[in-house]
Order: C-alpha cells, then sequence, then structure tokens
C-alpha cells in the first residue's frame, strides 16, 4: 500500500497523511479537507512511515502530522525517557542518539557534548 502526503497551504506546517488516490482524499471528512487547500507533496510505501503513524493510518484512514517527518531512520531513537539502558548516553537524556552505525550525529544531554568513535 502506498501513502500521500499533503501541505495545507494554509498553514505551511501542517500535513495531511493519507492513502494514495483521489478516493482516498474524497473520503476524508469535511473537517479534514477544509484545513486546506492542500497541495500534493510525498508519496512512498506505507511500510516505511514511522509506526505511530502507520497505526493511525490503518485505525482512522489519515494522520495529521503539524510538522513533517514520515519515515523511520534505522538505529536511531529520540527523546527517550532518562534511563541506563541506553549505551550512549547513560541516562544524560541525549536528545539523539545514532547506535546502529556506530557514530553520534547528536547533542548528548544539555551539554551539547559528545565524542565521535
Amino acid at each position: 500500500m502506498r501513502y500521500k502526503v499533503w501541505r495545507s497551504n494554509k498553514d505551511k506546517e501542517l500535513h495531511l497523511l493519507c492513502a494514495d488516490g483521489a478516493e482516498a482524499f474524497e473520503a476524508l471528512p469535511a473537517a479534514i479537507r477544509d484545513l486546506g487547500p492542500w497541495i500534493g507533496s510525498k508519496e512512498g510505501d506505507v511500510e516505511r512511515l514511522r509506526l505511530p503513524y502507520r497505526v493511525l493510518l490503518n485505525e482512522q484512514g489519515f494522520v495529521i502530522i503539524p510538522k513533517l517527518q514520515l519515515e523511520s531512520v534505522a538505529g536511531v531513537h529520540m527523546l527517550h525517557p532518562a534511563t541506563t539502558d541506553c549505551p550512549e548516553c547513560k541516562g544524560k537524556g541525549a536528545s539523539l542518539c545514532t547506535m546502529a552505525s556506530g557514530t553520534r550525529n547528536a547533542r548528548v544531554a544539555a551539554g551539547g557534548g559528545g565524542s565521535r568513535r
């Protein structure tokens, strides 16, 4: 299954995610369609979407996204709770740790530090 993203022409930060095709867009509730006019944007395979977007798309048939970041990034976890389970930040609450690639692409904790391996 494929998805289509629409960007609101009124609010450039507001995006609508729904199944690809005119019939999927026309099936949206009038209140959602009235947030537009909508301009076509990105398309892709639903399997590449972040899990919360996939779940909402399956349950509701659409997702309203205030700021667009659709696809999941392998090996990245964001804004996790402070826990010592994270081998990268050791519970300091890093804003973004990249564990799979072996490099750190983020500020660690509030100090903004971090070293490269």
